[in-house]
């Protein structure tokens, strides 16, 4: 052990051991000589004699350094000091490979960094495969909360979970003394939740059970970031007072930096606060339910704990849980996307794709390299050198450029990823789902440095190091008998390059493609002069739909007069924006055993008039709908054509959700605006309530302006403050800036898709680049010769720029398979299909022309070849 010990340590004082022991073998040196003077011998003599008596001074060293240190590790450190030497040799080499390299490594780890944050990492809980996410299905299977009386039982009949927790997500509007009111993202949240995750709050307590009923006084816990920008992280908070929708609350707790849950909240309130018909009724499902298992109990036995429970409530509660079933899952696996989705794999396998074409440049790279170097490998082996030690170092060069690639890579990634947050709209992530390179990421992205060494130089050391020793050394002139066998691997791997740039070009065009041809099917709202805003109006002090839409007559009163504003309208949610999903029933028509869902909007009555959407037939709204007994619906076009396609729509009679719902009679129909971001390039059915009808708590307001939109956004918080002081309005922006929010994860996967296929032809381009001018340096004593005996220039550009043309061919035909293959996994089914013969022939056309111009200094050096310099070269 001790041995081993000083083994370890002799590692890490090598220089120190090298200068001791090259002292000591100079000492006994020099204590020899002058015993052999002493018996009389001359210096030189003694000198002489004192060499013999020792041996090898270089055996010696060698035998020492074996019994102190580990032999391997000794090699290992000669072979890398070996390969730096000849990577400084060089540096253009050097440089092009590590840059390619470390592009596709970099790509490849801003892909994982992004996979990583929205699907694997998960959320920051204590044990988080011992914490269950309760949720429920409809008899459609269609997943939703539970209500209050539900969790509340919930708590006391199972008998898996030793803690229970709910929330459920508010906006609420945060007001003191001091400051203007603010919207803050916030929670309803019930006593021992924080507790169940695993977090205490910096400053102060979290709630008591107590504080889950009604009666007990109003409290509320803040955020870091609310107590920072509004109150200067001042401890002294805790035990104040401040108004939360108007309401005095005491802060009673202040939460740590970075903790956010369950969303992106910012300030929770106690289950107490939740609206009375929230609380009280079984149907109002608007909870989200988490749960931590006992020790010892399993998912298995939760579930069919859960099971059980959902069954009683079925007899006894037969009204509301009749066809309701409970379902319980990890919450990582309820609250994360699943990476095994074809859209994940589809991404995936696009920066796996980058990586093979890096890959494939970089080992193409090292065999033309290597090709040269046939001379050099034949002396070591000649002098003693097995293969398995020529292998040995040539990989250990390839590992040295594989890790300055990698630290290029982290660069990247990180550049990549910073410029993705910056693009992110606020709160459009959970607060978990942040692009950090964390533990993971960096052992994925030392995984793939690790297989890039084998990748890129296997290939070459495995060729290099079988090179017969009397034809290289006795061969004449700089291109050797070893480069001849590797043109065919070059040849192949360029192919490769090529059929994977194809395959990742045809995604962008398709890509391209698609965007294009939805532009041309759907209705663009013109956004010039629209702005938009938000407002939400809190549950506590408006309760009904008649006391919210006396509010907004009020704000019309206020501002319909004023000459900054052309126009007014409201609504539940702004175009592309989503929007409820509710399941549709039409009179008269069977819609199969499941009800299809729609896309449903409040809208008020200028709504289509402000966003210029022309009626196709019909009528948009008027003042008089909404009322009882006047219940009407404006549709859009692709409603119509997915459900009343032959029949009149006008007069037809629908109903959305449950069937206690009034009918509605449409009375419109509008020019289809697309709601869901949904991948199908089709838009989604979209049905038009009265805002009157609903009036719902958070809503979209949209102004048309004459002149200056900062001079009408003003008036609007004049008069909203005129109405309500606690009142604030937020996500004051253009409609096409809120447009570019509700778009940015397409845009994202677009940008990203269109990034990597230029990357891919980048590199790709600099391979054939490398190949080609590669190509003509082996050539040039044959060129030389041609040109001697009367070839032309334009003879020899075409013997150049043929060979050029063969390798994209076989690219070409090779990407043509990958691409049906692309189509069957990830596009079966769908008519967003890569190979699409146009668009695939005019990619491949692009290719080659870009191609040839990258080439055009190589074949243009062929063509001017000067015979007697290439000859005398020889």
């Amino acid at each position: 052990m001790i041995r081993l010990l000083r083994r370890v340590i002799a590692s890490f004082t090598y220089r120190r051991d090298e200068a001791d022991l090259a002292r000591e073998m100079s000492s006994h040196l020099a204590l020899l000589e002058d015993d052999y003077r002493r018996r009389g011998m001359t210096p030189d003599d003694a000198r002489l004699a004192a060499r013999r008596a020792m041996g090898s001074v270089a055996l010696a060293k060698d035998l020492h350094r074996d019994a102190r240190s580990f032999v391997w590790l000794d090699d290992l450190r000669r072979d890398l000091r070996h390969a730096v030497r000849n990577l400084r040799r060089s540096p253009g080499f050097t440089l092009t490979a590590v840059l390619a390299l470390g592009l596709g490594i970099g790509v490849n780890a801003a892909f994982f960094t992004i996979l990583n944050a929205i699907c694997l990492r998960g959320l920051p809980v204590d044990s988080p495969e011992r914490v269950m996410w309760l949720s429920t299905r409809n008899a459609q299977n269609r997943p939703g909360g539970l209500s209050y009386a539900e969790f509340d039982e919930l708590r006391a009949r199972t008998k898996t979970f030793e803690q229970i927790a709910a929330y459920t997500n508010t906006i609420a509007a945060v007001g003191d003394n001091r400051q203007p009111p603010a919207r803050v993202l916030g929670a309803f949240i019930s006593a021992g939740a924080f507790e169940l995750i695993g977090v205490r709050p910096v400053v102060g307590r979290t709630f008591r059970p107590d504080e889950d009923r009604p009666g007990g006084s109003a409290v509320v816990i803040l955020g870091a970031e609310i107590w920072s920008s509004r109150y200067g992280s001042d401890p002294a908070i805790v035990g104040q007072s401040i108004t939360v929708n108007g309401l005095p609350s005491t802060v009673i707790g202040v939460m740590p930096r970075g903790f956010m849950f369950p969303a992106n909240a910012d300030l929770w309130r106690p289950m107490a606060d939740l609206a009375i018909a929230v609380r009280e009724s079984r149907a109002e499902r608007r909870l989200s339910v988490f749960a931590r298992l006992q020790d010892g109990a399993t998912e298995d036995q939760a579930r069919s704990d859960m099971a059980g429970i959902g069954a009683a409530w079925a007899r006894e509660f037969s009204a509301t849980n009749r066809d309701i079933q409970l379902h319980t899952v990890p919450i990582n696996e309820a609250l994360n996307p699943d990476w095994t989705h074809p859209g994940w794999l589809s991404f995936i396998t696009a920066g796996t794709l980058v990586l093979l074409v890096a890959c494939a440049n970089v080992a193409n790279l090292l065999l033309m390299r290597a090709a040269t170097r046939g001379r050099e490998i034949a002396i070591r082996t000649s002098i003693g050198a097995t293969r398995g030690r020529v292998v040995r170092q040539l990989l250990v060069e390839s590992a040295a450029l594989a890790a300055c690639a990698g630290a290029f890579g982290i660069f990247v990634a990180w550049s990549a990823t910073r410029a993705l947050e910056g693009m992110a709209p606020p709160e459009f992530l959970p607060y978990w789902m942040a692009f950090t390179i964390d533990g993971r990421v960096l052992a994925v992205l030392s995984a793939v440095c690790l297989g890039s060494v084998f990748v890129c130089g296997l290939p070459s050391a495995l060729h290099v190091s079988k090179v017969d020793l009397r034809d290289t050394l006795t061969e004449n002139g700089s291109t050797t008998i070893a480069a001849r066998p590797a043109r065919r691997w070059i040849a192949v791997l360029l192919a490769a390059e090529f059929a994977m740039t194809l395959v990742l070009n045809a995604m962008a065009v398709g890509s391209i493609r698609s965007s294009i041809e939805t532009r041309r099917r759907e209705f663009r709202i013109d956004p010039a002069s629209l702005t938009t805003m938000w407002l939400t109006l809190p549950a506590d002090a408006y309760r009904t739909a008649d006391v919210r839409h006396a509010f907004f007559d009020r704000l019309n009163e206020a501002v319909g007069t004023s000459p900054a504003l052309e126009s007014i309208a409201y609504a539940s949610t702004l175009p592309y924006g989503g929007g409820s999903q509710q399941p549709l029933t039409v009179s008269g028509r069977s819609l199969g055993e499941a009800p299809p869902m729609v896309s449903v909007v409040d809208a008020s009555e200028r709504y289509f008039d402000i966003f210029r959407v022309p009626m196709v037939r019909g009528r948009a709204f008027t003042e008089a709908d909404g009322h009882p007994g006047s219940e009407a619906a404006v549709v859009n076009e692709r409603f119509v054509r997915m459900f009343l396609a032959d029949q009149e729509p006008i007069g037809a009679r629908i109903r959305l959700g449950s069937e206690e719902t009034p009918w509605l009679r449409i009375v419109g129909v509008a020019t289809t605006v697309r709601q869901q971001q949904m991948p199908s390039p089709e838009p989604d059915p979209v049905v038009f309530v009265p805002f009157r009808a609903s009036n719902p708590g958070t809503t979209a307001i949209i102004v048309r302006t004459a002149r200056d939109p900062a001079a009408a956004v003003s008036l609007l918080r004049r008069a909203v403050a005129d109405i309500d002081p606690n009142l604030p309005l937020y996500r004051v922006m253009s409609l096409d800036q809120a447009v570019k929010n509700a778009v940015w994860n397409g845009t994202l996967s677009d940008m990203l898709v269109k990034s990597i296929a230029v990357v891919a032809l980048l590199l790709a381009l600099v391979g054939l680049y490398a190949v080609t001018s590669h190509t003509v340096a082996w050539w040039s004593r044959e060129l030389g010769l041609r040109v001697a005996l009367g070839a032309r220039g334009r003879a020899i550009a075409w013997l150049v720029l043929r060979r050029l043309l063969v390798q994209l061919s076989a690219g070409f035909a090779l990407g043509l398979v990958a691409v049906l293959g692309y189509d069957r996994l990830f596009n079966s089914g769908t008519d967003n299909r890569l190979a699409e013969p146009g668009a695939l022939a005019l990619t491949m056309l692009a290719i080659v022309v870009v191609a040839l111009v990258a080439c055009l200094v190589p074949i243009r050096r062929a063509a001017r070849v000067d015979p007697l310099v290439a000859l005398r070269a020889e």
